[in-house]
């Protein structure tokens, strides 16, 4: 489906309950390609906002953000002195408020404080059906340089139980390196789901073969949400968001900001969809 979205009413308990696979083995997830890398952070919490409520309209059970989605990936070229907060921060409420009454797992890019050990990480939040923060992997590929120059590495990759689907989340490059999703799949993860700020550049390549390697050495799944947009510092708009399974591609898109639906079928652990199907965003 391409177009605008319809006005429409939420789908009936039933018809939701179903599509997202407690009634068969079909669960949706939504990517939110969206154009948010400059921000500023109210406009892209009212851009997720939106994309949430899309997705959670279009029968998603799984919705997923690209990296930093809520200052921008390059808010700290932007703004230098801007200081990070405690996650999840108040002005996480409404879009956690979304996530109850959709009934959705949300896994929101978000830059964070860590009052433990006083750094700073590019995180990737799990927000369950509930709102309640499930988990977060902190992105561990870092060399504190460029636009991520404010962002220490985290530690250690983990698993997130979603309706009994073992998901192992990356964030950008984490997915470059072997080890990382390879511990993913050790610790019994079906799906892999990763959120990045990752187009082709002249200095990094194209970024596919990579991301099909992950499938190769895994046998796992691999769904990665990019951004688009033309930040002056580089052309996200032909970045690609991507399904891929056994090193087949199997949905792929870049361009105009868009919601993205695929299947993923929880009885094979594998990609149903052959295609995306694309609302685009407004």
């Amino acid at each position: 489906m391409e177009g605008s979205v319809p006005n429409q009413k939420v789908a009936s308990e039933n018809e939701r309950e179903l599509v997202k696979g407690k009634g068969s083995n079909v669960m949706k997830i939504a990517l939110c390609h969206l154009d948010v890398s400059c921000g500023p952070q109210e406009k892209n919490l009212e851009k997720i906002s939106r994309a949430l409520q899309i997705a959670g309209e279009g029968g998603a059970r799984l919705v997923v953000t690209p990296e930093t989605a809520v200052q921008g990936y390059y808010f700290h070229r932007i703004d230098e002195e801007r200081k990070l907060e405690v996650q999840p921060a108040p002005y996480l409420d409404g879009l956690r408020n979304l996530v109850k009454q959709y009934g959705v797992y949300l896994f929101l890019g978000c830059g964070e404080y860590a009052e433990e050990t006083g750094l700073h990480h590019n995180s990737c939040f799990v927000f369950a059906l509930d709102g309640i923060l499930q988990s977060r992997h902190r992105k561990i590929y870092g060399e504190k340089l460029g636009a991520e120059k404010w962002a220490s590495p985290g530690e250690g990759m983990s698993t997130t139980n979603c309706d009994g689907l073992q998901v192992g989340v990356l964030v950008c490059a984490d997915s470059w390196f072997d080890e990382r999703p390879l511990s993913l799949k050790e610790q019994g993860a079906d799906l892999l789901i990763d959120i990045a700020a990752w187009p082709e550049t002249k200095e990094t390549g194209n970024p596919l073969p990579s991301w099909k390697k992950v499938t190769k050495i895994t046998g796992l799944p691999f769904v990665l949400c990019n951004q688009t947009g033309k930040p002056k510092w580089m052309d996200m708009s032909i970045g690609e968001s991507v399904a891929i399974q056994d090193e087949v591609v199997k949905c792929k898109y870049s361009g105009d900001e868009a919601v993205l639906f695929l299947e993923f079928d929880t009885a094979t652990k594998k990609i149903a969809s052959n295609k995306f199907e694309v609302v685009k965003f407004k």
